[in-house]
């Protein structure tokens, strides 16, 4: 029996760049009837809203998330501002989509956490990359004991010098650890539930981004040891060519279990493109390529007038649960907060150089 599907108003929080992306997928969504779209620039939401024909705009966050119209809330601001807005959404008992991290600190997270047990309000974190279908495979193979006991793995992810210095500019205090390497601490942790990871020891460098606060600006390395002794290498560098042909990241990974092994090699050199005419980076401004690994940008691509890409599948699934009530595969609240906590655990080691911290965290 077909379940009638009602619609619903989004209310998008930032206009940067992911914010503009979740709002043109939003806008073109046919169970999206109302978009509202806030900014502290007002000019900035005033443009998006006329790309989007949003119905209304806003510099008040307030003004968007407690619109009458608005049933659920996309927070598309920096990582530091998420809580606040996060925050006054549950209490408002509107579903949120928040990109990740959830917060930038356990304090922040566990005041969220206890806002949405309080309220009941579904929230999920946008750890896009679970979206990917090789990822979504992979995850079926291991619940379906192909794998059998998952017992080690490997899970890197790169990024090219020029992608950095675009990050350092809007977050002097992000590094590999926090903005890349939590990607792969999020996908550790799905591969390896229900295990616990107990022990952290990491390490991180930073010659080549000399300047960074805390020197861990160019890679991070981290060994992840669970309840069982089952452990992981996490590996993050932000210090690979500025012409990479790679848009974004360059992941690999290795799974290794008793009964078997996967792995994955999304390096995208199966499709590259060499051309005297140089191709725009689609994340760096006024950065170009002569070789081209095309459909390497992690959130997706625009193609012939529409975004195509694990960002489009995670907005979408997220209003479709808002209004149908479907299972997705998100990552939810509590999800959110173990990854952040694994993630402040190995940039913590990382920093002491490479000091063992004990999880759970405490203090």
């Amino acid at each position: 029996m077909v379940v009638p599907k009602k619609q619903i108003g989004i209310g998008l929080v930032g206009a940067g760049r992911m914010g503009s992306l979740r709002a043109h997928l939003s806008a073109t969504s046919p169970q999206v009837d109302f978009l509202a779209i806030s900014d502290i620039d007002k000019e900035k939401a005033k443009g998006l809203a006329q790309q989007t024909e949003a119905a209304f705009f806003s510099d008040d966050n307030k003004a968007v998330i407690e619109h009458p119209n608005v049933g659920a809330v996309i927070v598309s601001t920096p990582e530091g501002e998420h809580t606040e807005w996060i925050c006054l959404a549950l209490e408002n008992q509107k579903p949120v989509l928040v990109e990740k991290p959830i917060a930038l600190s356990l304090k922040d997270a566990d005041k969220i956490l206890e806002i949405q047990k309080k309220t009941g309000t579904e929230l999920y974190i946008g750890y896009t990359q679970r979206l990917r279908r090789k990822f979504l495979s992979v995850k079926e193979h291991i619940q379906d004991g192909r794998l059998g006991k998952v017992m080690s793995g490997r899970l890197c992810i790169y990024n090219p010098m020029s992608v950095a210095k675009q990050v350092y500019q809007r977050a002097p205090h992000a590094s590999p650890i926090s903005d890349a390497l939590t990607y792969m601490a999020d996908m550790a942790l799905w591969f390896f539930e229900p295990l616990k990871p107990v022990r952290v020891y990491a390490l991180g460098g930073s010659k080549i981004f000399s300047e960074h606060p805390e020197k861990l600006g160019d890679y991070g390395w981290a060994i992840v040891t669970f309840e069982d002794g089952s452990a992981v290498n996490l590996g993050s560098s932000w210090i690979l060519p500025e012409k990479w042909p790679a848009t974004v990241a360059t992941i690999s990974m290795d799974i290794f279990g008793s009964e078997g092994a996967i792995r994955i090699d999304d390096g995208h050199k199966d499709v590259m493109m060499v051309s005297e005419e140089e191709t725009p980076s689609s994340y760096v401004p006024d950065s170009s390529f002569n070789v081209s690994f095309l459909g390497s940008a992690m959130p997706g691509d625009w193609v012939v007038g529409e975004f195509i890409g694990p960002m489009r599948d995670e907005t979408r699934l997220f209003v479709e649960r808002v209004t149908t009530g479907k299972e997705i595969p998100l990552c939810d609240a509590n999800a959110g907060r173990n990854a952040l906590e694994l993630t402040v655990a190995m940039e913590t080691s990382a920093r002491q150089g490479g000091k063992v911290i004990d999880l759970p965290l405490r203090g």
